[in-house]
C-alpha cells in the first residue's frame, strides 16, 4: 500500500482515509462514500452549498454528489484547510452526511493535514454518528453473466458531419478476494499491452483503407473503477460516410488478435514502446484528487493502494521468457475478444440509413473475415536503423560558464552551437529541448491557422534512411517522446527519452536535421485526419477574438491546406541551416561524462551559419468587447475567454495562477444553485503583445449570466489577506517543487532563451510582491479587456 495513505476504522464503525500530500499546500479534497445506496433525488437539499461556495469549495462536473455504481460518492474539493473554522465547518458538513445514513461509509481526506491532529479531530466528530455495521466485504457478491447475444445501440447525437462508432467487449472482474493482490497489477499491465497492439493495428489498417479519423481512442474499465464487468472499449471518431467502413476495419482487426494472436517480435517491441509510459506513471506525484479517487475505490471495490511505481518495478523486472509472455498475451486475448459474445456496438451521430439488424451483419462478416484470413502485414515497431549511423566532425568545448536559470551548466562549442545541461536524479529518464531561434512570425504567406499545423509537419518527414511513420516508430521502441511547438519567436522539439538513449535521440535530431525528405503521402493521410478532429473550445474562442491574425499558433481546420506542408518544410530547411542560432537544453537523470561524450560525438554534425534570424515585426489588435457564440451540444457549459494587454513580468507570472483561484471562488459562490462547476486556468503572450489570457469552463449548465456575475464581483472585491496569504504560500510551494522537477526546469529555460524571460529565478520576490491591490488591478484588467462567450446549449 502506498506509504502516504492511513486507514482505518472510528469509533462509530465508519471507515476512513487520510492522505498527507502537499500537493496544493493550505488545502485538501474531502469525500463521504456511502455503499450500496445511490443518491436520492433530493439529496442536493442535505448540502449546505451556500456555506461551501462562499469558501470556494464548489461542485465537479456533475454536481456534488455522484453515483457509483449505486453508491453515493459526496465529493468536496480544495477545502482551504489553512482556515481552521472552514476545516471544523467543513468536518461537521463531512459528517453530518455520514449520520444521514446507516449504508457503510467511509470518509476520506487527502491533501495539506497533520494525520495525528486530523484523527484526533474525526474521533470528536464521529461521536455525533449513530453506530454503524462494520463489513469487511467491499460491495455486494458479484455474478458474471455472459451475454450470447451482442448490444447494438444507435445514438441520434447532433454531431454535424461527424460520427462515432465504439465496439466494446466486457469480461468478468477481477474476483473480490484477489483484488489487493499482483493480479490486478498483472491484469492492468495485459490491459495495456493489449491497449498497444490493438490501437496501433487499427491505427495501420485505417490508414491503409484510406478511412479518415479523428480520434482513436481505447478505454479499459477496469475492476478499480467499478462493480460490475470489466469492458475494453475502441472508439473511432470519423465522417458519417465512413462510419461503417470504420467499424469493419475494428471488428476484422480484433478478429485477428483472436483467431491469429501476435508473434513475439510484435509483442516485444509494445512491450518497450510501454516502458516510458509505465516510467512515467511511476515518478507521477498525485493530486488530491486522484488520491481521493482511489481511495474512494479501494473502499467501494477493494482496489489496490500500491504506489505506481510497484506496476512499474513488477512490469520492469518480469523474468519472463518473451514467448512464454506472447502465448499468455493471445491467450488473454482470445479469452476476451469473442465475435459476438459479450459485445456492444454503438454507433453515434445524425443516423439516417443505419438499422440494426445491417450494423450487426456487418460487424459479424469482418469479424469472419479477419478470423479466417491471416494478414501478410508486418506490425512491428523496429526497424533498419542504419541510415541514422553518422561520422560527425569533431568538437570541442569552446566556454564553460554557470547557467543561471537551471543552475546547471552552459557550453558553447567549437561550431557555436550551445548546450545547457542540469543533471536531476532519480527519474532514469531525461528533458530536452532543441531549442531554435525562429518561430512563425519569420513565415510569409500564411493563412489564419495554418501555423498551427507546423509542429506537427515534422512527424511527417522520412529521415535516415526510414519512411515517416518508420522513423516515429523509431522514436516509439526507443522510449523516445518527440514533440514540435512553433511559436512566434522560437521553435523547441522537445520530449522526455531514457537515460541510455541519448545518443539515439542526437542521431534522431541529426537525420531530421539533414537527411529528411517530404512525404507526401503522410501528408494527405494527415490532411484527411485532421479535417475530421474536433476542435478544442478555446481554440474557438481565441479565434472569435483574434479573427484574421494569420499568425495563430491555434490550428483552425479552415488553415490546413494542401500547401502547407511545403511552406513548412522551406521554414525547416531555414532553421535546421543555422542550429547555432538556438540551443540544446538537457536536463535530468544522466551523468555528466555520459552527456559530453555524446555531445562531442554527435554535434558536429549540426550545420550552423555566422550571424542570427532577424525576427519580423508583427502589429494585431484582438477585437475589443465581447464576442459570443452558442451552439447545440451533448455537454452543457458555457466557457469564456479573458484577454487583455499586460506585462509577461516574474511579478504578473507568479500572480497569475494566485488571481485565477480568486476568479474561481467568485465562479463558484456566482454559480451557486446552478450545479455548474468551475475552472479557470490563465497564461500569457509574449509576442506581438503582451498579453494575458483567462480562460472559464463552466460546465453542466448554460446560466451565463450567472457567471458575467462571478466576473464582475472578481473585479470589483479584494481578496482578504489571510486568503491571499495562503494562495502564496500555495505558489510559493508549488513553483519550489516544481522547480525541482527536470520538466519545469526545461519549460523555464525555453521561456529565458526562447522569449528572454527569466520567470524563475527570483519567484520568491514575485510573490512576496503579490497584494490585494494587485490582484484586483489584474482581474479588473481582464474584465474591461476583450472577452469571447462560447455557449454549448
Amino acid at each position: 500500500m502506498d506509504g502516504k495513505v492511513q486507514k482505518g476504522t472510528l469509533r462509530c464503525g465508519v471507515a476512513y482515509y487520510m492522505v498527507k500530500n502537499d500537493e496544493a499546500k493550505g488545502f485538501a479534497d474531502f469525500a463521504v462514500v456511502r455503499r450500496g445506496e445511490a443518491p436520492a433525488p433530493t439529496v442536493g437539499e442535505t448540502l449546505e452549498t451556500k456555506y461551501l461556495s462562499r469558501h470556494g469549495i464548489g461542485p465537479r462536473p456533475g454536481g456534488y454528489f455522484h453515483d457509483n455504481d449505486g453508491s453515493t460518492v459526496l465529493h468536496l474539493d480544495r477545502v482551504p484547510v489553512y482556515d481552521a473554522n472552514v476545516l471544523d465547518s467543513t468536518l461537521l458538513v463531512t459528517f453530518g452526511q455520514v449520520a444521514a445514513s446507516r449504508a457503510p461509509e467511509a470518509v476520506i481526506i487527502a491533501g495539506d493535514i497533520d494525520p495525528v491532529e486530523f484523527k484526533k479531530k474525526m474521533d470528536i466528530f464521529s461521536m455525533m454518528v449513530p453506530q454503524h455495521f462494520v463489513e469487511n466485504s467491499h460491495g455486494p457478491d458479484y455474478v458474471w453473466e455472459p451475454s450470447v447475444m451482442p448490444s447494438i445501440v444507435l445514438r441520434n447525437e447532433p454531431m454535424g458531419d461527424r460520427g462515432i462508432v465504439r465496439v466494446a467487449y466486457s469480461s468478468p472482474r477481477t474476483p473480490q478476494e484477489l483484488m489487493n493482490t499482483a493480479q490486478a497489477l498483472v491484469m492492468g499491465i495485459l490491459s495495456r499491452e493489449f491497449r498497444t497492439i490493438a490501437v496501433r493495428r487499427i491505427e495501420r489498417n485505417l490508414r491503409d483503407a484510406g478511412i479518415p479519423y479523428g480520434r482513436l481512442d481505447f478505454r479499459y474499465l477496469n475492476s478499480t473503477e467499478t462493480g460490475n464487468d470489466e469492458e475494453y472499449a475502441v472508439e473511432v471518431q470519423t465522417d458519417r460516410d465512413h462510419l461503417e467502413a470504420a467499424m469493419k476495419i475494428v471488428s476484422g482487426t480484433l478478429a485477428g488478435l483472436d483467431g491469429f494472436g501476435v508473434p513475439v517480435e510484435e509483442f516485444t517491441d509494445a512491450k518497450k514502446v510501454m516502458m516510458a509510459d509505465m516510467v512515467a506513471r511511476g515518478n507521477e506525484r498525485l493530486s488530491n484528487r486522484k488520491y481521493v479517487d482511489r481511495c474512494v475505490a479501494h473502499f467501494l471495490y477493494g482496489a489496490n493502494l500500491a504506489p505506481y511505481s510497484e506496476e512499474t518495478r513488477l512490469f520492469a523486472r518480469k523474468n519472463v521468457a518473451d514467448s512464454t509472455e506472447t502465448r499468455l498475451f493471445n491467450q488473454f486475448a482470445t479469452s476476451l475478444l469473442s465475435q459476438l459474445s459479450n459485445l456492444t456496438l454503438e454507433y453515434r451521430a445524425r443516423l439516417d440509413t443505419l438499422d440494426e439488424d445491417n450494423a450487426l451483419f456487418q460487424y459479424n462478416l469482418a469479424y469472419l473475415y479477419g478470423s479466417t484470413f491471416k494478414e501478410a502485414k508486418d506490425y512491428t515497431w523496429q526497424r533498419d536503423t542504419s541510415g541514422l549511423e553518422v561520422n560527425a566532425p569533431k568538437v570541442r568545448i569552446k566556454e564553460t560558464k554557470p547557467e543561471p536559470v537551471s543552475g546547471g551548466t552552459m557550453w558553447t562549442f567549437s561550431n557555436g552551437m550551445r548546450v545547457v545541461y542540469k543533471q536531476v536524479s532519480g527519474s532514469r529518464t531525461f528533458n530536452y529541448s532543441l531549442l531554435l531561434g525562429g518561430g512563425l512570425s519569420g513565415v510569409s504567406g500564411l493563412t489564419e491557422g495554418e501555423g498551427g499545423y507546423f509542429g506537427d509537419m515534422l512527424s511527417l518527414y522520412d529521415a535516415g534512411g526510414l519512411s515517416a511513420s518508420a522513423f516515429r516508430d523509431h522514436l516509439a521502441v526507443n522510449g523516445i517522446g518527440m514533440d514540435t511547438e512553433v511559436a512566434l519567436t522560437y521553435t523547441s522539439i522537445h520530449g522526455q527519452a531514457p537515460s541510455s538513449k541519448l545518443p539515439t535521440l542526437l542521431k534522431a535530431l541529426l537525420a531530421l536535421a539533414n537527411g529528411r525528405t517530404l512525404n507526401r503521402g503522410e501528408f494527405d493521410i494527415y490532411l484527411r485526419n485532421e479535417k475530421w478532429a474536433q476542435e478544442p473550445v478555446g481554440n474557438r474562442l481565441y479565434s472569435m477574438l483574434y479573427p484574421g491574425f494569420a499568425y495563430s499558433t491555434k490550428k483552425y481546420a479552415k488553415g490546413l491546406n494542401p500547401g502547407t506542408q511545403a511552406k513548412a518544410a522551406q521554414f525547416y530547411e531555414s532553421l535546421f541551416s543555422r542550429m547555432n542560432d538556438g540551443m540544446l537544453l538537457i536536463v535530468g537523470d544522466v551523468d555528466e561524462a555520459t552527456v559530453r561524450r555524446a555531445l562531442l560525438r554527435y554535434l558536429g554534425g549540426f550545420r550552423t551559419q555566422r550571424g542570427t534570424a532577424s525576427r519580423k515585426t508583427l502589429r494585431y489588435q484582438p477585437r475589443a468587447g465581447v464576442a459570443s457564440n452558442k451552439e447545440a451540444g451533448v455537454n452543457k457549459g458555457v466557457y469564456m475567454l479573458l484577454d487583455a494587454e499586460n506585462p509577461l513580468s516574474g511579478v504578473n507570472y507568479a500572480m497569475a495562477e494566485i488571481a485565477a483561484e480568486v476568479l474561481r471562488r467568485h465562479l463558484v459562490e456566482a454559480l451557486e444553485g446552478t450545479g455548474m462547476s468551475a475552472e479557470v486556468t490563465t497564461g500569457f503572450h509574449s509576442y506581438p503583445q503582451e498579453r494575458q489570457w483567462m480562460l472559464l469552463s463552466c460546465e453542466g449548465g448554460v446560466d451565463v449570466n450567472a457567471v458575467r456575475k462571478g466576473i464582475r464581483r472578481a473585479a470589483a472585491s479584494t481578496v482578504p489577506q489571510k486568503d491571499l496569504d495562503a494562495l502564496k504560500a500555495k505558489a510559493l510551494a508549488s513553483m519550489g517543487r516544481e522547480l525541482a522537477g527536470q520538466e519545469t526546469i526545461v519549460s523555464a529555460l525555453v521561456a529565458r532563451y526562447g522569449i528572454g524571460k527569466d520567470l524563475v529565478t527570483h519567484h520568491k520576490e514575485s510573490v512576496a510582491a503579490v497584494t490585494p491591490a494587485r490582484v484586483k488591478e489584474m482581474l479588473s484588467v481582464l474584465s474591461a479587456g476583450s472577452v469571447a462567450e462560447f455557449i454549448v446549449e
